[in-house]
C-alpha cells in the first residue's frame, strides 16, 4: 500500500513538472511568434523573395517587431508577403515606409526590413496596407557579376603583361624613350609653337586695331574709304589737274605751230626772223617752255603711277584712245 502511494506521488510530481515545462515552452514559442501580443497586418509585393519563408522575422530599425505570416505567389513576377507586426510599433510605421528582403547576418535566414523614408508621408500605416518594396540585391547575381569582373580583370592584366614584355624586348622603343635629346626637341618644338601662337595673336591684335582705325576714318586709307568730303575734294583736284594738262598740251601745240610759221617766214611774225636779237630771245623762251613742258609731263607721268590716281588715269587713257579712234574714223570717212 505504501509502495502504491509513493509511486502515485512520484508520477504526480513528474506530470506537474512536465506540464510546467510544456507551459514555459508554449509561452516562449508564443512570445516569439506574437501569439500573446496584439498585432496588425501589413503586406508588400516583391519580384523575388530569395528564400523568404513563413515564420521568418520582420525588423524595423534593426529590431524584431513581427513575423512573416504568409508568402504566396500572385503571378510569375509578383510574390505577396503578409507580415504580422506588434501593435506597440504601429505609431512608428508610416504609409511611405519601404520593405526590403534582407539576410540575418552574412549567411543567415531571410527576413524583411522595414524602414521609413526621410521626407515621406507622415500618415500612420493602417491594417492591411500595402507597403512599397525595393528589389533586393541577389547574392547569386552579385557573384556572377563579380565572376565576370574577375574574368575581365584577368584578360586586362594578361594583355598588359604581354604589352610590357613587348616593350622590354623592343630595344629601339626603349632607346627612344630613354633618349633625352628627344625630350629636349619636343620641349623646343612646344616653345616654338607657343612663340608662333603669341606672334599670331599679336598680329591679330594689330590687324584689328588697324581695321578699327580705318573704320573710324583714321589715316589715308580711312579717309579715302569713309570720308566722302575728302573723296569729293580729291575728285575735283584730279579734274582740275586734267584740265590743266589739257590746256598745257594745247598751248604746246599752238607754240609749235607758231614756230613752224616763223621758220617758214609766213605772216607778220616771219619778218621778225631777220631780227637776230629777237630770234635769240625767242629761242631762249622756247627752250624754257619746252623744259617746263617736259617737267610737267614727267610730273604727270609720276602722278599716273601713283597708287591713288592709277585707276583714274587708266580710265582717262581709255577714253582718250577711244576719242582718237573715233576722230580717225571720222577723218577717213570725210576723205572718202
Amino acid at each position: 500500500m505504501k509502495n502504491t502511494t509513493s509511486s502515485n506521488v512520484q508520477l504526480g510530481i513528474f506530470v506537474m513538472i512536465g506540464l510546467a515545462f510544456l507551459l514555459v515552452t508554449l509561452y516562449l514559442i508564443g512570445s516569439n511568434q506574437n501569439l500573446f501580443d496584439q498585432t496588425f497586418e501589413v503586406k508588400a509585393t516583391f519580384y523575388n523573395v530569395n528564400g523568404l519563408m513563413k515564420g521568418n522575422n520582420v525588423r524595423f530599425s534593426g529590431i524584431d517587431v513581427g513575423t512573416i505570416k504568409k508568402v504566396e505567389i500572385i503571378s510569375d513576377t509578383t510574390v505577396k508577403v503578409t507580415m504580422v507586426i506588434k501593435n506597440s510599433l504601429h505609431p512608428f510605421i508610416k504609409k511611405s515606409s519601404i520593405a526590403t528582403v534582407g539576410t540575418d547576418g552574412l549567411m543567415g535566414n531571410k527576413l524583411v526590413n522595414i524602414s521609413n523614408v526621410a521626407g515621406g508621408s507622415s500618415d500612420i500605416v493602417e491594417e492591411g496596407d500595402m507597403l512599397t518594396s525595393i528589389k533586393p540585391v541577389e547574392t547569386d547575381e552579385m557573384l556572377r557579376t563579380l565572376d565576370l569582373t574577375n574574368q575581365n580583370l584577368y584578360l586586362i592584366t594578361t594583355d598588359l603583361k604581354r604589352i610590357t614584355q613587348k616593350l622590354k624586348s623592343s630595344n629601339s622603343l626603349w632607346s627612344l624613350l630613354m633618349d633625352t635629346s628627344v625630350a629636349q626637341n619636343v620641349k623646343q618644338s612646344i616653345s616654338n609653337i607657343r612663340a608662333t601662337t603669341n606672334n599670331t595673336a599679336a598680329f591679330s591684335r594689330d590687324l584689328n586695331v588697324l581695321i578699327q582705325d580705318i573704320k573710324n576714318g583714321k589715316g589715308v586709307a580711312g579717309v579715302l574709304l569713309y570720308d566722302t568730303v575728302s573723296t569729293v575734294k580729291l575728285q575735283k583736284s584730279i579734274q582740275q589737274l586734267q584740265q590743266a594738262t589739257t590746256k598745257a598740251v594745247e598751248l604746246t601745240s599752238d607754240i609749235r605751230v607758231v614756230t613752224e610759221q616763223l621758220k617758214k617766214g609766213q605772216g607778220a611774225t616771219g619778218v621778225l626772223i631777220n631780227d637776230t636779237a629777237f630770234a635769240q630771245d625767242l629761242k631762249k623762251s622756247m627752250k624754257n617752255i619746252e623744259f617746263g613742258t617736259d617737267r610737267f609731263n614727267q610730273n604727270m607721268e609720276a602722278l599716273k603711277h601713283n597708287f591713288f590716281f592709277r585707276g583714274y588715269f587708266k580710265k582717262q587713257d581709255k577714253e582718250l584712245k577711244k576719242m582718237r579712234e573715233d576722230s580717225i574714223q571720222k577723218a577717213s570717212k570725210m576723205r572718202k
